[in-house]
Parts: C-alpha cells; sequence; structure tokens
C-alpha cells in the first residue's frame, strides 16, 4: 500500500513538471531589467535582490525582458576586474515604454539580470529618449557566445546577420 502511494506520489509530481514547461524549451539566454520596488507594492509584487548596493527589493514582473531587445553590441567594461558590457537595442515599443518608466521613476534603480543573476544597476536620474540600454559590468563572455547565434549586432541587417553566422559555423567546423 505505502509503495503504491509512493508511486502516485512521484508520478503525480513528474506530472506537475512536464506541465510547468508548457512543451517549451528554456531559452538559453534571460536577459531582464527590473525597476526598483516602492514601499507601497507588497511581497506579491516584490522580491529582494542582492545587488552591489546590498539587498533592494524590486518588481517581479521585469520592465524588459529578452523579447524586447532587437540587436547588441558587446565591449569590454571600463570598470577593473568586470569582464564585458553590453549595449542592448530596444524595438520601438519598448523604448516608448524606457522613456515612460524613466520619466515616472527618477531616483529610483533599474536592476539588471542576466539568467537571474544581478549584474548591474541603472539609476535613472532622468528622462531617457532613445532606444538603448546599456549594463555596464558583470557579461560573462561564454553568455556573449550564447547570444551570437540569437540577436544580430547594432547596424547589422538581417541578410549580414545570416552571413556572419554561416561564416562563424563554417570557421568552426575549421577547427575541429
Amino acid at each position: 500500500m505505502i509503495r503504491l502511494l509512493t508511486l502516485i506520489l512521484c508520478l503525480g509530481l513528474t506530472h506537475i513538471n512536464v506541465a510547468s514547461a508548457k512543451g517549451k524549451k528554456r531559452p538559453p539566454v534571460s536577459i531582464t531589467f527590473h525597476l526598483e520596488a516602492n514601499s507601497l507594492e507588497g511581497r506579491k509584487l516584490s522580491i529582494p535582490a542582492k545587488t552591489p548596493m546590498g539587498t533592494k527589493y524590486i518588481q517581479k514582473s521585469p520592465s524588459f525582458s529578452t523579447k524586447d531587445f532587437i540587436a547588441y553590441y558587446p565591449f569590454v567594461s571600463p570598470h577593473e576586474n568586470e569582464m564585458y558590457g553590453v549595449t542592448l537595442q530596444l524595438g520601438k515599443a519598448a523604448a516608448m515604454r524606457l522613456k515612460a518608466l524613466s520619466a515616472a521613476n527618477k531616483g529610483k534603480y533599474i536592476v539588471a539580470n542576466i539568467n537571474g543573476k544581478v549584474v548591474d544597476m541603472i539609476y535613472v536620474d532622468r528622462e531617457v529618449d532613445g532606444r538603448v540600454i546599456t549594463i555596464w559590468r558583470g557579461v560573462d563572455p561564454r553568455f556573449l557566445a550564447l547570444v551570437n547565434p540569437l540577436i544580430p549586432k547594432i547596424g547589422e541587417n538581417a541578410k549580414d546577420f545570416k552571413k556572419r553566422l554561416k561564416a562563424e559555423k563554417k570557421a568552426a567546423k575549421g577547427k575541429r
């Protein structure tokens, strides 16, 4: 009887794990930006995050996520021992959201997460009227290798993006 109950429980838990994925493969890269939560938001809407400035509460729902970025540009971080940085170009709708978000939240931070890890913070000191957002530090080179085939570089059209990927695959085969 106990074995039967244990078997049923295990099968039930396995079913829950499969159902929670909804048949979708988890993306290899997750980039999210979360606005600092205010004192009126409760625990249901905010979560604690360990940042370089101590623990801050951020909104659970991201202000920007991977789907909002249409291009990127990696660079060596100007901060000592901080690996790389990356500039991300936003789509039109996300750029309008950035403008509205920055106008309404002066004096707050936007926390940048890569694959669930806080890597940088952006202080909102004025309204931003542009289509780029930059993570200045904490970007791992392995992350850049994952982003490379997914998102074109800033200024690269679709044809050049496909051509570059094809050339990189050919070069990788030649090294083997």
